[in-house]
């Protein structure tokens, strides 16, 4: 059972730092100015060219991340020689490795896909569409899961405040960007709005969990409420005490068209000018203000009471495992179904603020950007450093740093290849330089790292702007 535990938590935490809403948006593109991710984060940004995305394969990105989990946290350097030893070693002391940990522990995840976009030139205004997939799934974990895993005495500890969330949806998104003139100024702003088509939605949260450690056994009591919310799915029959494999199973729920009733809405701002004879670009942008209504039409809500699970077969007190260790469970998990209701969960709006500044005619560019996202209890900042080379009108390279949520040792890189005939992408924010194995494994962990992403791009450039006066980026979009 202890080592099952080890595994679990370590696992978690590589699968997070190898890699609470993630982090939806390319940070190092943020600055490229020919790819195509980067428009996502600012609605006035501009490419420079018009594009058609490769359907699919177009924009696709996903994340990871977690606001203080991470392999560092967990592993220890080895006092009896090389390597690396777990939390639960003897030689770990359980107020240094809890410490480490919040009262509240998210981990989250997203994915990001365009099913199909484009955006082209029309007179003074660039106009955009995309058709996108967004997925993103939060985990709250409690400190006191953590202390029990650690101590594993015998004795009852409180482990109330897991929860589960889970949106899913399509975008259907419209944008158009233009240069205006403000105090004598040049700024190019822009807007996006979005129309949002509920997909599935689904939400679990533990109230009471007491967890109970004597002998052999380990038990876990749990109380809760789920929500669940799958578009054109019709659970208006379920009513009173059911299995809840049952409640989701699509062989005994019947689909509607008369059920697709969860929509929402959402915009994006987004503004850039420049100072200093046009060396220090400065741009601010606002994504996903908006929320998601989901419908009760198509809505199952429930309760569970005195869930038991539990584990037999170790022996706590010679801190070693029989042959067997049994996991015990109900038949099945009985829930009490209640009356559905409607409801709307804002989005994950972001806030992006960056600041460029270009020498060698823009070959060269230091950025500095900062994006804060606003979660529903919670909001996380991160501030991140890059350095942008155009050696040629068709290829961008970045190296950046992200500060606050990780240490020195965590890089981002991120290539843009744009030619005339094709615009490819490739980038990650989080590539971590310090590893180590442990003491039981050949396997390489990546210290220090607490978030991960990838995205990849690719799309068929169109021409470039007419006018490209009105336009007049004063970078090569125009040459």
């Amino acid at each position: 059972m202890k080592r099952f535990l080890i595994y679990t938590i370590i696992a978690a935490a590589a699968v997070c730092a190898a890699s609470k809403r993630v982090q939806a948006q390319m940070k190092s593109s943020y600055f490229m100015e020919g790819s195509i991710p980067r428009l996502d984060m600012n609605a006035a940004f501009v490419p420079q060219r018009g594009y058609v995305n490769i359907p699919v394969v177009g924009n696709l990105g996903f994340g990871l991340n977690s606001n203080y989990l991470s392999v560092k946290n967990f592993l220890y350097p080895n006092p009896e020689g090389s390597g690396l030893v777990t939390f639960m070693h003897g030689s770990v002391d359980a107020s240094d490795f809890l410490s480490r940990m919040r009262n509240r522990n998210h981990l989250n995840f997203s994915v990001r896909d365009n099913i199909f976009g484009f955006g082209a030139f029309a007179k003074r205004y660039f106009w955009s569409f995309g058709l996108n997939l967004r997925s993103e799934t939060s985990m709250t974990i409690p400190k006191e899961f953590f202390e029990m895993a650690k101590r594993f005495n015998e004795g009852t500890y409180d482990l109330g405040g897991f929860n589960l969330e889970s949106d899913n949806y399509l975008e259907f998104a419209v944008g158009f960007a233009f240069p205006v003139r403000i105090l004598e100024k040049r700024v190019d702003v822009g807007f996006r709005a979005k129309g949002l088509l509920g997909a599935a939605h689904a939400s679990m949260n533990i109230e009471s969990m007491r967890a109970s450690i004597d002998g052999t056994e380990w038990r876990a009591d749990m109380q809760g409420t789920f929500t669940g919310n799958i578009t054109a799915m019709d659970f208006s029959r379920l009513h009173g005490q059911m299995n809840l494999a049952d409640v989701f199973d699509p062989e005994n729920r019947e689909f509607s068209m008369k059920r697709i009733g969860s929509w929402g809405l959402a915009f994006d701002l987004g503004a850039e000018t420049r100072f200093l004879d046009d060396r220090l670009k400065v741009s601010l942008g606002v994504n996903d203000i908006g929320f998601v209504s989901w419908s009760k039409k198509s809505a199952v809500t429930g309760t569970f009471d005195n869930l038991s699970v539990s584990y037999r077969g170790y022996n706590f007190d010679a801190k070693k495992g029989e042959d067997d260790i049994y996991f015990d469970s109900p038949d099945s998990v009985m829930v009490t179904i209640g009356t559905p209701k409607a409801s709307t969960r804002m989005l994950t709006a972001t806030l992006n603020v960056g600041a460029e500044y270009n020498i060698l005619h823009e070959a060269i560019g230091f950025g500095l950007l900062s994006q804060t996202r606003f979660y529903s209890d919670y909001t996380s900042t991160e501030l991140t450093v890059s350095a942008n080379f155009r050696p040629s009108r068709w290829f961008t390279g970045t190296l950046s740093h992200t500060l606050v949520q990780n240490r020195l040792g965590v890089f981002g890189v991120a290539l843009n290849v744009h030619p005339s005939w094709i615009n490819l992408f490739l980038g990650m924010d989080y590539v971590g330089l310090r590893y180590a194995k442990s003491r039981d494994s050949s396997l390489m962990l990546p210290l220090g790292m607490k978030s991960l992403n990838f995205y990849f791009g690719l799309a068929v450039p169109l021409s470039k702007p007419k006018a490209c006066g009105r336009f007049p980026d004063r970078t090569k979009r125009c040459r």
